[in-house]
């Protein structure tokens, strides 16, 4: 579905504060001289940031016109590489990377090839990192977002928001 509008999915799609891409190269050591695999970049939110780092990047997108998209939005960006394939079927040509990142997608890979894949794909001693939205009910918002708020909670028991 996604796929069929992404311009509307990236306009409404929350973005990833900078906050996180310097928790995430204080946490990971990631540098210039890492290499990152983006699973599921979509339309290249994270993307930008990751490319912004320095590092070289791999992105995979599945849906078409997704992957377009975020080519025409990293086409300054020369360290970044978008192919479209789901993770499962993705031919990694025997690369290794040093992290790998998921933001907000790994919910979509198939959890009986995925875990096995991303530890062979991760170079010894390499980071795994699932960046998510956290669903916060905030005083004043609209309705819809409580409702939502209420279903996170009943299927995500526990989180802190």
């Amino acid at each position: 579905m996604f796929n069929e509008v992404p311009e509307l999915y990236d306009r409404v799609r929350p973005g990833y504060p900078d906050e996180l891409f310097a928790d995430l190269v204080t946490v990971t050591g990631m540098d210039e001289g890492s290499s990152v695999l983006e699973v599921g970049c979509g339309t290249g939110q994270a993307t930008r940031s990751l490319a912004a780092l320095g590092c070289s990047v791999t992105a995979i997108e599945p849906g078409r016109e997704m992957a377009a998209l975020v080519r025409q939005r990293i086409a300054t960006f020369g360290n970044v590489e978008v192919e479209t394939s789901t993770f499962e079927e993705w031919d990694d040509r025997g690369g290794r990377f040093d992290v790998l990142v998921a933001a907000s997608s790994w919910h979509w890979v198939d959890p009986s090839i995925g875990w096995q894949r991303a530890h062979d794909v991760l170079c010894p001693g390499g980071w795994m990192a699932l960046l998510g939205h956290v669903v916060v009910r905030r005083p004043g918002e609209l309705e819809v977002y409580a409702e939502t708020a209420d279903l996170h909670e009943r299927f995500c028991p526990g989180n802190p928001g």
